[in-house]
């Protein structure tokens, strides 16, 4: 038996003793990470994936409580969500660096990644703090529907490049066209048409927000998604803001919400109660 074997086994012995529920726990969590080596596999469009990465987001809030840090969980999502990508690489997009038309519209994103991205903006400090605040106050009053038609540029892109972009949130990373010119003309409200999003990414946003909504909301956490330029203003404002986000705490009580909660589906709710078995 190798080093790795023994010491995964003596950690289970000792979960065992301490609490057999724990144990259980440990050993699921471990087969889940297996299982999603290469993401969530969109094309097959099987529910088992989506609900390890649910589960995986459980336990990494659960603990992220304890120590007041979302890096953890936020960080294995992002990976998962990279492991997906990768796994659908050869589906042509159109999206390209440079391209960032996308980044003139409304944006969601969950607490945990604003938060996530809150601290690393507090790292550079400065102007890039200094623009999230002057874009939120030309954006703040318009909610989902109005806010396509007021185009602004993300408060973190530069030079048509994203400043966060190996942090930037899961629609971000999932955001997908088939046809750049048309997104040019959408998204700059020349023309209304349609974005063509080939299905597997359509696919692996709705499957992601439903796992990380099903995470937060069994670790007792506030499972919406939020205005993103909105919610990192309020992170940047409130001291403390992660912390007290995880105490408890629901500092982003008013601040714009996507309206669709990812949950809210019949069959994702269903997803949720098949879950968390354990």
């Amino acid at each position: 038996m190798g080093g790795e074997a023994k010491r995964r086994k003596a950690e289970i012995e000792a979960l065992k003793r301490n609490n057999p529920e724990d144990a259980a726990r440990w050993r699921r969590a471990q087969q889940d990470k297996r299982d999603l080596v290469r993401g969530i596999r969109p094309a097959s469009q099987d529910p088992r994936p989506v609900m390890a990465v649910a589960r995986l987001l459980r336990d990494g809030f659960e603990e992220a409580k304890k120590t007041g840090n979302v890096d953890a969980p936020v960080t294995l999502y992002q990976s998962i969500i990279t492991s997906t990508t990768d796994e659908v690489s050869d589906v042509p997009i159109a999206c390209k660096k440079g391209c960032s038309h996308c980044c003139y519209t409304w944006v969601s994103a969950t607490a945990p990644e604003v938060l996530h991205i809150a601290k690393l903006l507090k790292e550079r400090g400065g102007a890039v703090i200094e623009n999230v605040r002057a874009i939120h106050k030309l954006t703040k009053e318009f909610d989902f529907d109005s806010r396509p038609d007021h185009p602004q540029p993300c408060p973190l892109l530069e030079n048509d490049v994203c400043s966060i972009y190996e942090s930037r949130p899961m629609t971000c990373r999932l955001a997908a066209s088939a046809d750049a010119e048309i997104c040019a003309r959408t998204y700059h409200k020349v023309t209304n048409e349609d974005v063509p999003t080939p299905m597997v990414y359509l696919f692996s946003r709705n499957s992601f927000a439903v796992a990380m909504a099903a995470g937060l909301r069994k670790a007792g956490l506030p499972d919406h998604a939020y205005e993103f330029t909105a919610a990192l203003a309020r992170a940047l404002e409130t001291e403390d803001a992660e912390r007290r986000w995880l105490a408890g705490e629901n500092i982003f009580s008013d601040v714009q919400r996507d309206p669709e909660n990812a949950l809210a589906h019949p069959q994702a709710q269903q997803l949720y109660q098949h879950t968390f078995v354990d």
